[in-house]
């Protein structure tokens, strides 16, 4: 019973949202675990790769792992009104054993408007009604 305690404690102290602030600045550039999709803990033991976003704001390009596929395309990002705008997403296509998250990720992604900070290195993704639809957390 103690050692489940422990678990969930140290479970908790690593969570994103466990220090949620809202106002902050969040700099996109770099590479990103995605660690929730659609308010779900992402389960890496159930995808192929691990799945990530990466940004490159000077370059205009996001790229990144859907669990199972390459994602490669444009983020137009404005940093004043924590926007975003993706293109021309492509992705390699190959098939994995569990395409659950895979699926899940990129639908996701064409629903992303705009981000903001959800807690000590992390940050949403949020659809046109600002609702989260992926956490990241800094790699």
């Amino acid at each position: 019973m103690k050692k489940i305690s422990i678990i969930a404690a140290a479970i908790a102290l690593c969570s994103c949202s466990a220090t949620k602030t809202t106002d902050a600045a969040v700099d996109l550039n770099g590479e990103w675990d995605i660690v929730k999709v659609d308010g779900t803990a992402v389960d890496t033991t159930k995808t192929e790769f691990r799945p990530t976003l990466g940004f490159d704001i000077a370059k205009n390009s996001v790229y990144g792992c859907a669990s199972c596929n390459s994602i490669n395309g444009k983020a137009k990002v404005d940093a004043a009104k924590q926007t975003i705008s993706f293109s021309e997403i492509g992705t390699t296509l190959m098939l994995c054993a569990n395409m659950e998250y895979e699926e899940k990720i990129l639908k996701a992604l064409e629903s992303v408007k705009g981000y903001k900070a959800a807690g000590k290195g992390c940050v949403d993704l949020t659809d046109g009604s600002d609702k989260t639809v992926l956490q990241l957390k800094k790699q």
